[in-house]
């Protein structure tokens, strides 16, 4: 590997968790795409393809809710497919590697959210001044510069050192070791699975997931089949769910009319699409333990405070003042909050004596935790996981069109989730967001779509969770009895796989975090890999 090379992936690492694309979180920040990324950039697309998507198993129910980060897939992602291109080593051999590595990710995360609270007293010191002007420097200029220099400089070192180092390792250990890491590279799926599960797992929801388990194990579909059949199963449960309730309650839609709407509608569709765009993109740009997402929200009402005030005024100040306290929220389907507030706004600006700055924070602080349930829900435990089922399926197979087609369709759902929230919000006011939960529709939406991500975890779990007994006992007449064939396959094919995940997940719902599964998992499949108990 070059130190071009090096420095590019760095970067692309940087860009995985800064704010400067926008979608770096749904898209590089996956194994699946910065796998594929990696190995574009080392010459090899196809194995860095396949070594991302066989990563992004473990992570694919990732979920970085409220501040919280298990581990780093995107430092994963880079691990494991420049060790699968620069070294050869195998697939299931590289994932304990890079999970491991993804740790440290976790622990730069945590820094970074530490680090940006010393940045909250600047953004006080310009809310006061009423400079709305340098917002971005608070929000986007220093906190990407510290970013860029906590994960693209050990990204460099890790990526251009590590390979070589990680190999060296490996050759002195040995085969046996290199056996132990193949097993838990094939049990760690499970684990991923089973955090998805925690998501999807309840209700009716649970039989689909047996069925999706099963599709593959005795009809052997392979992931594409998998999943268009649990699309028409969702369909046509969401029309099951839909008929059987009264038409009153399920014909439920938003009805305010404009004279309704709190926002007089003065703002120009420029000015509505930078406020998108400021919170789209720097939501949580100086995210950090303090105000959690409070500066970026007060980046967003940036675009009209200026339309509407002078720079340094009084009235600059006070409206910038208004928003810097704590807000944490989804930061996609928050988005209704945002164009909410800015209609609430507008009729300050208006001089309304009905709307004061307490209501607005009342309205803020009511309405991010139920948005945020929602909106995490969908976003990382449905909709994300299962765009990334549908094209992991074809990117195991070396398939380039499984990471790019999962790239566009992601960006273009949440992008366009997140603008239609955000205009509904502006437009049609708090009414509309009363409308849209008591309406019902959005929990049935949420139903039906954990009935087809059960099918196709089901079948995740039947197709890449790899566990199997390598115990023979002799019966006393040359012959052995095979454990995995004769006693666990007679039962049901796959039926270790399936035990594993559920007991991941059970294990998940007794409040054991992911981390100490993740070590159990290490200990578990390295002893066993390393005695033959269990074997690839």
């Amino acid at each position: 590997m070059s130190i071009l090379q090096a420095i590019i992936i760095a970067i692309l690492y940087f860009l995985a968790n800064g704010t400067i694309i926008g979608v770096g979180f749904f898209t590089l920040y996956r194994p699946l795409v910065m796998g594929f990324a990696t190995g574009l950039i080392l010459g090899d697309p196809v194995t860095g393809t396949i070594i991302g998507a066989s990563i992004n198993l473990i992570y694919i129910g990732h979920i970085s809710a409220g501040g919280s980060l298990p581990g780093d897939p995107a430092l994963a992602g880079i691990v494991g497919a420049s060790l699968g291109i620069t070294a050869g080593l195998d697939v299931n051999a590289t994932l304990p590697i890079a999970t491991s590595v993804g740790i440290l990710g976790s622990l730069l995360w945590f820094g970074r959210l530490t680090l940006n609270s010393f940045f909250v007293r600047l953004a006080d010191k310009y809310a006061a001044e009423g400079n709305a002007s340098s917002w971005w420097v608070v929000n986007v200029g220093i906190p990407q510069a510290l970013l860029f220099l906590i994960t693209a400089v050990p990204g460099f070192v890790i990526v251009y050192f590590g390979a070589n180092y990680i190999q060296g390792v490996l050759d002195f250990l040995g085969q046996y070791v290199l056996t132990a890491l193949i097993v838990v590279g094939g049990m760690l799926p499970a684990l991923g699975l089973a955090l998805t599960l925690k998501f999807i797992f309840e209700g009716e929801a649970r039989i689909y997931f047996l069925l999706g388990f099963l599709l593959v194990v005795f009809f052997e579909l392979d992931m594409i089949g998998v999943g268009l059949f649990a699309a028409i199963i969702a369909i046509a449960y969401l029309q099951f769910k839909n008929s059987s309730i009264p038409n009153e309650e399920s014909t439920g839609t938003i009805s305010a009319s404009s004279e309704d709407a709190i926002g007089v509608g003065g703002l120009s569709n420029s000015t509505l699409f930078r406020s998108y765009i400021n919170w789209t993109f720097h939501a949580q740009g100086v995210y950090n333990y303090e105000r959690m997402m409070g500066i970026g929200f007060a980046h967003s009402m940036v675009p009209a405070f200026r339309e509407w005030y002078e720079e340094g005024s009084p009235e600059m100040a006070e409206a910038l003042q208004r928003h810097t306290i704590f807000y944490n929220t989804s930061p996609q389907f928050g988005t209704i909050i945002n164009g909410l507030v800015l209609a609430m706004e507008e009729q300050i600006y208006h001089d309304s004596e009905e709307i004061t700055g307490e209501s607005i924070n009342a309205v803020k602080t009511s309405l991010m935790g139920p948005l945020s349930g929602i909106g995490d829900t969908l976003t990382q435990g449905v909709i994300v996981p299962l765009l990334l089922s549908f094209f992991i399926g074809m990117s195991l197979e070396g398939n380039l069109l499984g990471p790019i087609l999962y790239s566009i369709s992601v960006v273009a759902l949440i992008w366009g989730f997140a603008w239609w929230f955000f205009k509904l919000g502006y437009e049609r006011g708090n009414e509309a967001i009363v409308n849209l939960l008591e309406s019902g529709y959005i929990n049935r939406l949420i139903a039906a779509a954990k009935v087809m991500g059960a099918i196709v975890i089901g079948a995740l779990v039947a197709s890449f969770v790899y566990l199997n007994i390598g115990i023979s006992i002799p019966i006393g007449d040359g012959s052995s009895f095979v454990l995995q064939e004769q006693l666990f396959d007679a039962i049901l094919p796959q039926l270790l796989p399936l035990l594993l995940t559920l007991g991941c997940y059970y294990l998940l719902e007794k409040g054991m975090s992911s981390s100490r599964v993740m070590l159990l998992l290490f200990v578990v499949g390295t002893l066993g890999g390393y005695f033959g108990i269990f074997v690839p």
